[in-house]
């Protein structure tokens, strides 16, 4: 089985072992297109060490994410996704649609005075 980097076969320490595994108990050997790895005990830690980087850069990945989506948040912006009903987006903001909103207060309203949720829905 040829993969183009090892990075494509798995970036964590773990799974690739115990898929490495499987595939050798199966007669298939794991090859890398673009990583030359000779087929020798420097080979076995050039590997390992290949690994552990696709693990780390995936790790430290995932932290710049959080951070980003943690700044936008803390600066009011919108991330993305789907819009809220009873909003809509100016620039980077989420801000109240008016028209919608006036469901929304409605649905509220309604549910705090203990209507049930079909009956919202029926006058809706």
């Amino acid at each position: 089985m040829t993969v183009y980097k090892l990075d494509r076969f798995s970036r964590n320490k773990f799974e690739s072992v115990v898929n490495r595994r499987k595939l050798a108990d199966n007669g298939v050997k794991l090859l890398s297109a673009m990583e030359n790895i000779p087929d020798s005990p420097e080979g076995i830690i050039l590997e390992s060490l290949l690994e552990g980087m696709n693990q780390y850069f995936s790790a430290e990945l995932s932290q710049k994410v959080c951070r980003g989506k943690r700044e936008t948040r803390l600066k009011g912006n919108f991330q993305g996704g789907p819009v809220p009903y009873g909003y809509k987006t100016e620039g980077r903001k989420l801000v109240i649609d008016e028209d919608e909103a006036e469901a929304v207060r409605f649905i509220f309203d309604q549910s705090s005075k203990g209507v049930f949720v079909h009956n919202i829905i029926q006058a809706l």
